[in-house]
């Protein structure tokens, strides 16, 4: 009688874990390097002094610098937080910012307008939320230099218009009729102030703004 007999056989698995190679050498490879060259130099011809010691100089030197940056990444972040800690005073103040929008409160606006150079002729056009035109004011001349423009939040028809944000475009030109450079900045009451990946925003209105748009904190 003849029997067969089945084994269930198992595979083992095995995980191996590769570890990448650094392509830095850092302190800790430069001695190992320097000890395997001590390790294997010929008995006969020993290691030439001065190259030994120009070896340990370099060696005292990376890791003074890999110490030096240890102690800057160090201070960097407690910078960030004390400057961190500063912006948060800004909730609440209301700050001048470089922007094309403004808002409309109440049936009336102020927006300001920065001219690089004297301008023979200047225009405002003001769009509504879904850049519709619904104004333009003509400024006539204005000198260089900031100016205040008070808008009675009516459109060309003379209807009023509701509140809410609102954007403008300036078109100056000088006596020649070449452009003159022009920027826009409007008054926000700050909201909140966000960090992200290292960027202060400030957030007013449902916008965000950086700090180098910040012009004037009153």
């Amino acid at each position: 009688m003849q029997t067969g007999l089945v084994g269930n056989t198992s595979a083992a698995t095995t995980t191996s874990t590769t570890k990448t190679p650094s392509q830095d050498l850092d302190k800790n490879a430069f001695l190992m390097l320097l000890v395997a060259q001590l390790k294997n130099q010929d008995p006969t011809n020993a290691q030439d002094p001065n190259q030994m010691v120009q070896q340990m100089t370099s060696y005292s030197q990376l890791e003074q610098m890999q110490n030096m940056n240890s102690s800057l990444a160090g201070i960097q972040a407690q910078n960030q937080g004390i400057f961190q800690a500063q912006a948060i005073s800004l909730v609440g103040k209301t700050v001048s910012v470089t922007s094309p929008n403004f808002n409309l409160k109440d049936g009336t606006a102020n927006v300001g307008v920065n001219l690089a150079s004297d301008a023979a002729n200047v225009t405002l056009t003001i769009q509504d939320s879904s850049g519709k035109t619904v104004t333009t004011l003509n400024q006539g001349s204005q000198t260089a230099g900031s100016h205040i423009i008070t808008w009675n939040g009516l459109d060309s028809s003379g209807n009023k218009l509701a509140d809410g944000t609102y954007t403008v475009q300036v078109s100056a030109t000088d006596t020649s009729g070449n452009a003159v450079t022009a920027t826009t900045t409007s008054k926000i009451t700050v909201d909140s102030v966000v960090f992200s990946n290292g960027t202060v925003l400030i957030m007013a209105g449902g916008k965000s703004f950086t700090l180098d748009q910040i012009n004037e904190i009153s």
